[in-house]
C-alpha cells in the first residue's frame, strides 16, 4: 500500500512539470527538446531533431512561467542557431519578440552559428502572472523548398524567463 502511494506521488510530481498553459505549473526555462515541456510550445515548432533541438517556423510562440521576484522584471532568453547554408541564403536575419503584447527590441544577425536573443522584460509585463506568452518572429524565414517541405526559422535549443539580476 505504501509503495502504491509513493508511486502515485512520484507520478503526480513528474506530471506537474508537464502541465499545459492552462495548468498552474509551467517551467521558467524550457529545453526545446524536452517532450515533457512540449505543451508550453504553443505553435510554430517542428519535431525534435538529434534529441536536442527543433527547427522553428518563421513565427513561433511559447508560454513561460515568470521567475520568482518578477516584481523586478525578468530577462527573456532564446538560445538558437542558424546553419551556414541558411545564412548564406539569407545574409541577415532579424529576431523579434513580443511578450504579453509588449514588443521587445529586435536583434539583427549576420553570422551563422550559435546566438542568444536576450532582452529585459519590464516588471509590469510579468509581475503577478502565472504565465506569459512570448511570440517570436524570424524575418526572413526560409520558405518550403525542394530539399525541405517545411518553413524554417531558426534552430531553437532553449527559451526562458530568467530572474533579473
Amino acid at each position: 500500500m505504501k509503495r502504491r502511494t509513493m508511486m502515485v506521488a512520484l507520478m503526480g510530481g513528474a506530471a506537474a512539470g508537464c502541465r499545459s498553459k492552462s495548468g498552474t505549473d509551467l517551467a521558467e526555462v524550457v529545453n526545446i527538446a524536452d517532450e515533457g515541456l512540449a505543451p508550453q510550445l504553443l505553435r510554430g515548432f517542428h519535431r525534435v531533431e538529434s534529441g536536442s533541438w527543433r527547427w522553428t517556423q518563421g513565427k513561433f510562440s511559447v508560454a513561460l512561467k515568470p521567475p520568482k521576484q518578477a516584481d523586478k522584471g525578468a530577462v527573456l532568453l532564446l538560445q538558437y542557431s542558424i546553419p551556414d547554408a541558411v545564412m548564406a541564403q539569407r545574409k541577415e536575419v532579424t529576431i523579434s519578440a513580443v511578450i504579453e503584447g509588449v514588443p521587445l527590441p529586435p536583434e539583427k544577425v549576420t553570422t551563422a552559428g550559435a546566438h542568444e536573443y536576450r532582452r529585459e522584460v519590464p516588471a509590469e509585463v510579468v509581475k503577478g502572472k502565472r504565465a506569459a506568452t512570448v511570440d517570436f518572429t524570424v524575418d526572413p524565414a526560409t520558405p518550403p523548398g525542394d530539399s525541405d517541405e517545411r518553413e524554417l526559422g531558426v534552430i531553437a535549443a532553449t527559451v526562458g524567463l530568467l530572474k533579473k539580476s
